[in-house]
């Protein structure tokens, strides 16, 4: 028995590789066991014989009639009476078994299918499976369940020193982000650890480095020597640049750590522990819905009886065909994340004209109906609320540059809610000063970690800075550039002259352009350094920052390689939480005994896979 076999003997039940076997009540029990002249061992036949129960004939022993079938079976096997099992057989056709070679090219497209395609390892020994697999290969010997567990840790290990591989060609340096997770099924914890960094071609990637079975206590000490432990295995300890969480206060001890060690043992590094923005808003928004909460919870309360009820939901899509309208089905809020009951409330307001004619016929939800206050403090929340809905969307991405655009982000709501905060609709204002008090309070935490990537971001560059701060904005990315340029070899350095015909144009340019920010702080010199003359160019608003860079490599070298660097930083930890997500579709019911480490192997070659860094 393998140990993945092993890993819950309380829970077999569950065993998904019984599933071909007495899958009935102890009536089938009894009728499979007549060719062992054992009929009368279970069942109902026997003097004990209670309702519900299993009995044995033996020893009277009860058992639920949803015990599980291993575990009627073992009993059986003390008193030395051997349970049947139904047996198919394949009809094979007759062929040459593959060579070695051969064999194990098919054995890799098998493991790779089973990790891709989220298949349990015991669809590898059922009849039909076999049958299929036989019919158009018949030369393939088909590997059994332990097998194809032990391909898929081999693969796992193999392609872990591949990725190494992969990752020392990179010139840059790494941004993660990191999260924990716990699995509903089998309730073992799990450390996602997601890379993000720009490769050769400019282009932004990104994938699970790892996600590590946590077994001991979540505290941020614990949580930060298991990331740098992963690192080092990795070989990158030393070239990350940024880790970006939640702001739970473990993972905040994480970061204060691992930027401690890092300055501790890389004295010429910067290290930066970012808050996830889209958390600060969740804060930030969750404050202000405190403020309209009845109204909420009677919003809930009508989605989930609608929802529960086929009736009610076949009603409600008749009324939709009656109004013209569009079918929504009924969307329940989890109560961690704004913006789910941002839709709850939007499906409510688009299906108003339906949802009239339906409470007017079912007196029992007429209760939960929103009154006309609820209705207002529900519509104007919706208003409030749309531009948060928005950023938190374009911030958790992980296919473009996010970090360099929090704070134009973040000006921008802020000036929404003082916007609201004028408003004489008390729901409005009370709402938006909730929430700008809240986002205020963490936005002077996450200051600092933007402020070199907003720079380096030829969309933004000092513009997204007030007054005040300009300056001290200015001192931040002369530091960084300082270290960056004693670091750059000399001979790679291009020098601006200012006669020279780019020059030329760019000054005329520059007599036209509006941007007072550069004017006032740089003026022309007989010969510009890089820094200064990329900060006189003007802004390009609708350009992509990583082509614009690729584009302008041997004018901006230095910056070049800050960009490169500060870019790829997350200004939310959505990838580790989007990890976990198709953690939870590995980790199923039909798949509860899978071992935390065979897990593992399963997500990180999964998305090695999917990223294309192995085949």
């Amino acid at each position: 028995m393998s140990s993945d076999e092993e890993f819950n003997p309380n829970q077999e039940n569950l065993e998904e590789y019984d599933t071909e076997e007495w899958e009935g009540s102890e009536e089938q029990i009894c009728s499979e066991l007549s060719d062992l002249d054992i009929s009368n061992t279970l069942g109902s036949t026997n003097p004990s014989y209670t309702p519900g129960y299993n009995v044995c004939k033996k020893c009277s022993h009860r058992y639920k009639i949803t015990t599980g079938v291993s575990t009627l079976r073992k009993h059986l096997n003390k008193h030395q009476l051997r349970a049947p099992t139904k047996k198919y057989q394949v009809l094979t056709k007759k062929g040459v078994p593959f060579n070695y070679d051969e064999q194990k090219i098919h054995d890799k497209y098998l493991t790779n299918w089973l990790i891709c395609d989220l298949q349990p390892f015991t669809v590898v020994e059922t009849h039909h499976f076999k049958a299929f697999l036989n019919f158009f290969c018949p030369n393939y010997i088909i590997p059994d369940r332990h097998k194809a567990k032990d391909f898929i840790i081999d693969t796992f290990t193999a392609q872990r020193n591949t990725v190494i591989g992969e990752l020392r060609k990179i010139t840059g340096k790494f941004a993660l982000t990191a999260d924990m997770w716990t699995s509903t099924i089998n309730q073992e914890a799990f450390l996602g650890i997601t890379i993000h960094y720009v490769d050769l071609d400019w282009k932004l990637q990104n994938f699970l480095l790892d996600i590590i079975p946590f077994k001991i206590r979540h505290t941020g000490t614990n949580i930060a020597q298991e990331i740098k432990r992963t690192l080092e295995e990795f070989n990158i300890f030393d070239r990350i640049i940024a880790l970006t969480t939640d702001n739970e206060s473990a993972m905040i001890v994480c970061g204060r750590e691992i930027a401690l060690t890092i300055e501790d043992e890389i004295s010429s590094m910067t290290f930066s522990h970012c808050r996830c923005a889209a958390h600060v808003l969740n804060l930030g928004v969750q404050e202000g819905l405190k403020l309209i909460n009845d109204s909420v919870k009677k919003a809930r309360k009508l989605m989930k009886s609608i929802k529960n009820s086929t009736r009610l939901c076949d009603e409600l899509r008749l009324l939709c065909d009656l109004k013209n309208m569009k079918y929504l089905k009924p969307l329940i809020d989890i109560v961690t994340r704004w913006n789910s009951t941002f839709y709850m409330l939007r499906w409510l307001e688009a299906l108003e004209p339906a949802l009239v004619l339906l409470v007017a016929d079912n007196r029992s939800i007429s209760i939960y109906y929103p009154n006309d206050d609820d209705w207002i403090a529900i519509k104007d929340t919706l208003l409030l609320l749309e531009l948060l809905e928005r950023a938190t969307k374009y911030l958790s991405a992980s296919s473009y540059p996010t970090i360099g655009e929090t704070r134009f982000i973040f000006s921008g709501i802020q000036a929404h809610l003082i916007k609201y905060m004028e408003k004489e609709t008390f729901t409005q204002r009370d709402m938006a000063s909730s929430i700008y008090r809240k986002i205020r309070q963490y936005w002077m935490i996450m200051d600092e970690s933007s402020i070199i990537s907003a720079i380096v971001d030829p969309r933004n560059k000092l513009t997204v800075f007030p007054e005040e701060s300009r300056l001290n904005a200015l001192r931040h990315i002369k530091a960084i550039y300082k270290i960056y340029k004693e670091q750059f070899t000399p001979t790679n350095t291009v020098q601006y002259a200012s006669n020279s015909k780019r020059q030329y144009f760019l000054l005329l340019q520059q007599e036209n352009e509006v941007d007072r920010i550069n004017e006032e702080m740089f003026t022309s010199t007989i010969e510009l350094e890089e820094l200064d003359h990329y900060l006189q160019l003007p802004v390009d608003v609708g350009t992509d920052p990583l082509m614009w860079w690729q584009a302008h490599y041997n004018e901006f070298p230095v910056l070049c390689n800050i960009a490169r660097d500060f870019l790829p930083i997350q200004a939310t930890s959505v990838a580790s939480e989007q990890a976990f997500s198709v953690a939870g579709n590995t980790i199923t019911k039909t798949r509860n005994r899978l071992l935390p480490e065979t897990a593992r192997a399963c997500l990180c070659v999964k998305s090695w896979m999917d990223k294309g860094l192995i085949e």
